[in-house]
């Protein structure tokens, strides 16, 4: 197989591993704050609310990989 496939299989397994880990951990606060309904949000996402989304982080990581991509295959 091409160094790309195997960059691109590594890149993504840990992915897929980082993703298990974050999502079990958030689950483990989720069960400590099981009953609060409004629990205090911590400071750093009030400082920071769009760039600790995940959401936003996603799309981010997908424009920063697409670009990487982009480039790759330009500079080749």
């Amino acid at each position: 197989m091409s160094t790309l496939i195997w960059t691109l299989m590594i890149v993504s397994i840990a992915i897929v591993i980082v993703s298990i880990v974050y999502t079990f951990a958030v689950g483990r606060t989720q069960k400590v704050l099981k009953g609060e309904y409004d629990a205090q949000i911590d400071e750093k996402i009030q400082q920071h609310p769009y760039l600790l989304n995940p959401v936003f982080l996603s799309i981010a990581l997908f424009f920063v990989f697409v670009l990487g991509y982009i480039l790759y295959w330009s500079v080749k």
